[in-house]
């Protein structure tokens, strides 16, 4: 090798170290999951020379392993949440904690081809490591197909340096997230903590009439129910902001599923005079999602658009693909209810936001449409809403349509 030839790889290499300075400034500094993963695989398929990337997650409670985040964004909605066997090559890297390196993946029957088979993505070679922060699996980082040659040792040391920075800058994330949510939280405990405080001192006093103690009563009982379902609406946000949520992508017939939401919210419906009424259109294809996730999306649509309406009012419920975006399919769920105004929109998808507006008419966790938007937004989809004041609502979510499983 020439005196130029040297300088010339010495000046490559600084570059290239220069580079990993910055990238692990980049992922340092972010403490958004969807963000940091989203630059921990940017960095990796640029780092290896690849064509894309993607991390799995791992979920230590249920000891599955399942996708995350991919380069290719329109994948990464039909990969998000699969579940990978422990017998494939990323669940032995998970497994056995080592990087490995597979130049043909056909030749290697640890390879899982349904992700492929799905997004139709060509996969030849791969390179997957470990991502373990305090000795802690945190996932598994995944670089595809060199673009020029085959993956080196080189490649397999510069993704195993990142992917330690990546384990690391997860938790954290994941740390600041929870103890933010969890302020959040203990704040927002605070009110029916002390409403059933205040009814128990009342509840001593003598001169308290058995009418007012069972009124009391229901009080405390109506505060515990809120408290258990704002502990299980934390727990599915928790879950769904630390990236631990898995998803079960299925192919589902999304005319089954607003019936069985529609017959679950019939009664309560019912019990106000409120009507129903559902409009689905046609020979309307599959839609591949969670089927679990889904139907608590549109439950919870439901339960608002009966709760903020009005007293034998109406709710019209569409399912529809609009030939402008022949492939995302709108489920649309309108009320006569209350409405709200603009600035109550802006915040409507906040954590623990309650409009004062409709406090009055429902007391609530403010949870609920925080997580349908996690959910929805997991799937590769939209939900978006529509309201005057007095007016009545309508929230339509829209969803990216995969093909047949």
């Amino acid at each position: 090798m020439t005196e130029n030839s040297t300088s010339g790889s010495n000046m490559n290499k600084l570059e290239h170290y220069r580079r990993l300075v910055d990238i692990s400034r980049d992922i340092a500094s972010t403490l958004d999951l969807d963000t940091l993963l989203r630059r921990i695989i940017q960095a990796a398929a640029e780092m290896s020379g690849s064509e894309a990337a993607s991390i799995l997650l791992y979920d230590e409670k249920k000891q599955e392993l399942h996708f995350q985040a991919a380069t290719n964004t329109e994948n990464e909605s039909i990969m998000r949440g699969i579940i990978v066997p422990k017998n494939s090559l990323a669940g032995w890297v998970a497994i056995n904690r080592e990087p490995v390196i597979v130049a043909d993946v056909h030749k290697d029957n640890r390879w899982f081809q349904k992700v492929g088979e799905k997004t139709e993505f060509k996969t030849r070679s791969i390179i997957a490591v470990p991502m373990i922060a305090k000795d802690t699996l945190i996932g598994v980082l995944e670089a595809l197909n060199k673009s020029e040659g085959t993956f080196t040792q080189e490649d397999q040391e510069n993704l195993t340096y990142l992917a330690s920075l990546a384990a690391v800058a997860i938790e954290n994330t994941r740390l600041f997230q929870q103890s933010d949510l969890i302020s959040e939280l203990v704040h927002e405990l605070r009110t029916p903590l002390a409403s059933i405080s205040t009814v128990s001192y009342l509840l001593q006093r003598p001169e308290i009439s058995v009418e007012q103690r069972m009124e009391l009563a229901k009080t405390i009982h109506t505060e515990t129910q809120r408290l258990n379902e704002m502990a299980s609406s934390f727990l599915d946000l928790a879950r769904l902001e630390s990236g631990r949520s898995s998803f079960q992508i299925n192919s589902i017939d999304i005319q089954q599923l607003i019936k069985e939401c529609v017959t679950i919210t019939l009664a309560r419906a019912s019990e106000h005079g409120i009507q129903i009424n559902v409009d689905i259109q046609p020979s309307l294809p599959p839609l591949e999602a969670d089927a679990d996730k889904m139907k608590q999306v549109i439950l919870n649509l439901l339960s608002n658009a009966i709760k903020y309406n009005r007293a034998n009012g109406q709710i019209d419920i569409r399912v529809f693909i609009d030939p402008a975006e022949p492939k995302t399919l709108h489920i649309a769920i309108k009320d006569t209810g209350i409405g709200m105004s603009e600035e109550d929109q802006a915040h409507l998808f906040e954590r623990f936001f309650r409009s004062r507006h409709s406090e009055r008419m429902s007391s609530g966790t403010g949870l609920g449409l925080s997580i349908c938007k996690k959910i929805v937004e997991a799937h590769g989809g939209q939900i978006q809403v529509e309201s005057c004041l007095n007016a009545g609502t309508t929230f339509t979510v829209k969803l990216p349509l995969k093909a047949n499983l």
